[in-house]
């Protein structure tokens, strides 16, 4: 290849790799500060209920399947690191939980 059509392609290959989607991810201006969407005005009275009771479940008596699940919750935003976190430190962490429960019997209270 000569200089010349090195120097078009490599252009080129720069400005369809600028238009393909390399964009910066800058902050967002807005236009005006917006009020938070709780659903109750000042002069609302509405009443927050509490959230309903949860009942005890075979999920829950077991630290074998809710570990990997508050791993699974507590590990942010990111599903590749959800599923690391779940599978190779909440299963072991369940399996110990297990365990320590089949040798100390069975908790007394919800573990959250």
């Amino acid at each position: 290849m000569s200089r010349g059509k090195r120097f078009v392609c490599l252009s080129a290959a720069l400005l369809a790799l600028s238009i393909a989607g390399c964009h910066s991810a800058g902050s967002r201006r807005s236009i005006a500060a917006e009020p938070a969407l709780s659903g109750l005005d000042a002069g609302d009275m509405a009443v927050l209920e509490a959230p309903p009771v949860r009942e005890l479940t075979v999920v829950d008596r077991h630290p074998l399947l809710y570990k990997p699940r508050d791993y699974w919750d507590n590990a942010g935003d990111n599903r590749l690191v959800k599923a690391a976190a779940a599978t190779f430190v909440g299963v072991p962490v369940g399996i110990v939980g297990e365990v320590r429960q089949i040798v100390a019997g069975s908790p007394t209270s919800t573990p959250r």
